[in-house]
């Protein structure tokens, strides 16, 4: 299964087994997400926060997510509410 998303404002994309999604809270997969964001660009240093959305998981957009790189190369993910 391909998760669409955007971090930091940037589009990307990333291919996953639908078990391992299947079995998966979102602030997981948004920090899945920002893990693998990052790895793909080694020469640029992981910015202390990352906005993750989730804009398509199976169909479902799933949300925005303030992740956080609490260690190198650990991320935090926590959901973020919606304003309105």
């Amino acid at each position: 299964m391909i998760i669409y998303y955007g971090a930091n404002g940037i589009s990307g994309e990333i291919g996953l087994p639908s078990v391992y999604i299947d079995n998966c809270t979102a602030e997981d997969l948004a920090e899945l997400v920002a893990s693998d964001f990052w790895r793909h660009r080694p020469q640029e240093q992981a910015s202390l926060v990352t906005l993750i959305h989730l804009m398509d998981v199976d169909g479902n957009d799933l949300g925005i997510f303030e992740v956080r790189r609490d260690m190198r190369p650990v991320f935090t993910a926590s959901a973020l509410t919606s304003a309105g």
